[in-house]
């Protein structure tokens, strides 16, 4: 049991800080025209009003974690261990809620940078006509649901079931992989003595 909930935690720790450790250093690139770059960031600051930049990360975030930690809690890494050692779950539990809020006030806290970075990738692909088109668009009762709804598309009940599904397949083979790896390593280890 201690080895499933020890293969929890890793897994909970991907998708809680995957985002953090996606980070890879920035490539050297051509900095964008400054009027495409003001344009970009006006249409950053229509599609992601800084004033609503938090909400928009709850929106988003919180329920596909939440989807996570279901996907686990009622998956079978923690079948046997809810009956056999209830308070070893509930610590557990506690843990990854812990983590998921950490993660979410990294990625708030973030949201400046992100934004930024967003602006500049908008500024080096679209021309200054288009970044004033997207603009025109979001100024337009569909463009302006656009933006209060996207945020939600993520949490379709459609989706969250596709994410849920997704999870416990790579759960599952992620499950039995450690187990190789952590025999794998005691094996070596015994080796080395």
């Amino acid at each position: 049991m201690l080895r499933s909930l020890a293969i929890a935690a890793a897994l909970a720790a991907c998708f809680s800080n995957g985002s953090a450790q996606a980070q890879a250093a920035p490539s050297a690139v051509a900095a964008p025209e400054p009027a495409r770059l003001a344009a970009a960031t006006a249409l950053m600051e229509r599609v992601m009003p800084a004033d609503r930049r938090d909400a928009m990360v709850e929106q988003m975030v919180r329920p596909m974690m939440q989807n996570v930690r279901d996907t686990m809690f009622n998956g079978p890494l923690f079948a046997d261990a809810k009956t056999e050692n209830p308070k070893l779950v509930a610590t557990f539990e506690g843990f990854m809620k812990d983590e998921f809020e950490r993660s979410i006030a990294a990625l708030k806290t973030s949201m400046p940078a992100m934004f930024d970075a967003m602006a500049r990738a908008y500024a080096r692909r679209f021309t200054l006509d288009q970044l004033q088109a997207l603009d025109t668009f979001f100024q337009t009762p569909a463009g302006r649901a656009y933006v209060e709804l996207a945020p939600t598309i993520m949490t379709d009940p459609d989706l969250m079931a596709v994410q849920r599904s997704m999870m416990t397949e790579t759960i599952a083979g992620m499950q039995q992989r450690m187990v190789a790896l952590t025999d794998k390593l005691a094996a070596e280890a015994k080796k080395s003595d």
